[in-house]
C-alpha cells in the first residue's frame, strides 16, 4: 500500500508539471489574441503602464475557462506519453497496477480542478469581467481617440460626431476629418472639415482639445422666429481657417470610480443565482408583455370597445356594434357577417371595405412588431441561459478532456509537444467548433440550451469510454515503427528536395 501511495504521488508529480506549463502557454497565446483585437487602441494613446498592465492582468483572468481544458489536455497526454515513451507504463501494468489504478489519482485531482474551475467562472469570473469591461470604458471615455475608426461617424463625446478618412498609429494624426456638433439640439447645423488635425485631452482630463488645420465650418443660423416659421431656407455663413483649436468641455471621470452600474446587470457578470434569477424575471416580463400584445390585438383589432371609437361614421359603427354586441352570445341570435353586408349599398360597402383593409393593416404592422419585440425578450433570455451552463460545460470539460488525453497519451506513448501538441490542438478544435456551431443556435432561441451548451460534451464523452478501454486492454497502440515510418518519410522528402535544388 505504502510503494501505491509513492506511486500516485509519482504520477501527480509528473502531471502538475506540464499542466502548469501547458496553462501559462495558452493564456499567453489566448492573451496574445486579445492585444491584437484591441492593438489600435491601446498603443500610442498615452496611457499609463499600470493601467495596461491592470488591464491585461483582467484579460488573462478571463481567458482562464478556456485555457484550463485546454491545458488540462496537454498534459494529460504529455505526462501518459511520457510514462509509455519510457516504458513506466509497462512496468506498472507488469507490477499487477491496472491503467484504472494509474488514473484514479490523477482523476480525482482534476475532479478538484473542475469544481475549482466551477468556483472561479461562478464566483471570480464574474468581478474579472465587470472591472475589465469598466477598465476598457473608462479608458474610452479618459481618451476619446480611441473610438475613431475610419471611414465611420463615432461619438467620442456626447452630441459630438466625428468622421475621419485615416487615423495614423505612430502621431495620432488625423486625415478628413467632419465633425458634427449637436450641442445647440437643433439638428446638422453646425459641420466643421479638415483636411488634417489631431485629438486630445489635458493632462487633468477636463476638457477635450481639437486641432484642426485647412478647413471650413458652416453653420446654419436657427433664429426663434424661423424655428415657428414654414420656411425652408434660413441663413447660413461659412467660414474658412488654416487652424483652429475647440476646446469642449467634460465631465471628469476618474479612472478607477468608473460607473460599474452601467454593465453589472448584465449576464456575463451575473453568478448561477443571480442568472436563475434573472431568467426567470425576463420569463415572467415576457409573459406579461405576450398578453399584452393579445389584449391589444383583440381591443383595438378586433372586438373594439364602444367607448374607444373615434371618427368612424355612424353607419359604420351601428353594423359594427351589432355585430360585436351579438357575437359570441349563445342566448342571443347571432348575426351572420355575410348577410349583413350584403343588405348593404355600394357606398357602405366601400366604407366598410376601407375601415377593415386599415384595421388590417394596422393589426399586421402590430404584429410583426410585436413578434421581433418577442423574438428580442427571447434571444436576451437565452444568452442568460447560455452564460449560466457555460459555468458548469466549462468546468465538466476538464475532467472530459482528462478522460480524453490520460488514455490518448499511453496509446501514443510519446511526450514533449511534438504529437502530443498536434493531437490535443485537433480534439481541442473539434470540441471548440462543435461548441461554438451550437451555441450560436441556443442563442438565437432555435434550441434548447441543455442540447445545444452540451453536445460538445455528448460528443467527446463516448470517444473517451472507447480510448479508456482500448487503452486499458492494449487492444490501440502506436509502435515504435509507425514514429520510423514517418521520419524516414519526411527524410526521403527532405533529401529528395535537397537533390533537386542542387541541380
Amino acid at each position: 500500500m505504502n510503494v501505491l501511495k509513492k506511486l500516485h504521488i509519482y504520477i501527480v508529480k509528473k502531471f502538475i508539471g506540464p499542466l502548469l506549463l501547458t496553462f501559462l502557454i495558452c493564456v499567453f497565446i489566448l492573451l496574445m489574441q486579445f492585444l491584437w483585437k484591441y492593438i489600435d487602441d491601446l498603443v500610442g494613446k498615452g496611457l499609463d503602464w499600470d493601467i495596461i498592465a491592470r488591464l491585461l492582468f483582467y484579460a488573462s483572468l478571463t481567458l482562464v475557462p478556456l485555457a484550463l481544458p485546454l491545458a488540462v489536455l496537454l498534459a494529460s497526454i504529455m505526462t501518459f506519453g511520457n510514462l509509455g515513451e519510457r516504458n513506466e507504463l509497462f512496468a506498472m501494468k507488469a507490477g499487477g497496477v491496472s491503467l484504472y489504478r494509474i488514473m484514479f489519482p490523477l482523476l480525482i485531482f482534476n475532479i478538484i480542478i473542475s469544481v475549482g474551475a466551477f468556483y472561479f467562472s461562478n464566483n471570480l469570473l464574474p468581478y474579472t469581467n465587470l472591472k475589465m469591461r469598466t477598465l476598457l470604458f473608462s479608458i474610452q471615455q479618459q481618451r476619446p481617440e480611441v473610438l475613431l475608426r475610419n471611414g465611420i461617424f463615432t461619438d467620442p463625446v456626447d452630441n459630438i460626431s466625428i468622421k475621419i478618412d485615416r487615423k495614423y498609429r505612430n502621431n495620432n494624426m488625423l486625415e478628413g476629418i467632419m465633425i458634427y456638433d449637436h450641442r445647440n439640439r437643433g439638428g446638422n447645423t453646425n459641420v466643421t472639415t479638415a483636411e488634417t488635425g489631431n485629438i486630445y485631452m489635458t493632462e487633468d482630463k477636463s476638457v477635450l482639445i481639437l486641432d484642426l488645420y485647412n478647413g471650413y465650418r458652416y453653420e446654419e443660423i436657427k433664429k426663434e422666429e424661423d424655428l415657428r416659421s414654414l420656411e425652408k431656407s434660413r441663413p447660413h455663413q461659412t467660414s474658412k481657417f488654416d487652424r483652429q483649436v475647440v476646446y469642449i468641455p467634460l465631465d471628469v471621470i476618474e479612472i478607477n470610480k468608473a460607473n460599474e452600474d452601467l454593465f453589472k446587470n448584465s449576464f456575463d457578470m451575473l453568478n448561477v443565482n443571480q442568472l436563475k434569477y434573472a431568467t426567470d424575471s425576463l420569463n415572467n416580463a415576457l409573459l406579461i408583455r405576450k398578453k399584452e400584445i393579445w389584449n391589444n390585438i383583440i381591443l383595438y383589432s378586433l372586438f373594439k370597445a364602444e367607448n374607444k371609437w373615434v371618427n368612424i361614421p355612424d353607419e359604420i359603427k351601428t353594423i359594427a356594434q351589432q355585430n360585436v354586441g351579438t357575437y359570441g352570445d349563445s342566448n342571443k341570435k347571432i348575426m351572420h357577417v355575410d348577410s349583413v353586408f350584403y343588405n348593404l349599398n355600394e357606398m357602405q360597402k366601400s366604407k366598410v371595405l376601407d375601415f377593415a383593409l386599415n384595421f388590417a393593416n394596422s393589426a399586421k404592422t402590430y404584429v410583426e412588431v410585436s413578434i421581433d419585440e418577442i423574438n428580442g425578450y427571447q434571444q436576451w433570455i437565452a444568452r442568460h441561459k447560455v452564460e449560466w451552463h457555460r459555468k458548469y460545460v466549462l468546468s465538466i470539460a476538464c475532467l472530459l478532456f482528462f478522460l480524453l488525453g490520460a488514455p490518448l497519451g499511453s496509446i501514443i506513448r510519446k511526450g514533449g509537444f511534438g504529437l502530443p501538441v498536434i493531437v490535443a490542438v485537433l480534439i481541442f478544435l473539434l470540441y471548440y467548433i462543435v461548441s461554438i456551431t451550437f451555441e450560436k443556435t441556443v442563442r438565437q432561441a432555435v434550441m434548447s440550451p441543455e442540447i445545444g451548451m452540451w453536445i460538445s460534451t455528448y460528443v467527446l464523452i463516448p470517444l473517451a469510454i472507447f480510448l479508456i478501454y482500448k487503452a486499458a486492454t492494449d487492444s490501440m497502440r502506436v509502435s515504435s515503427h509507425f514514429y520510423e515510418k514517418i521520419n524516414n518519410f519526411f527524410r526521403r522528402k527532405k533529401r529528395k528536395y535537397q537533390i533537386d535544388s542542387q541541380r
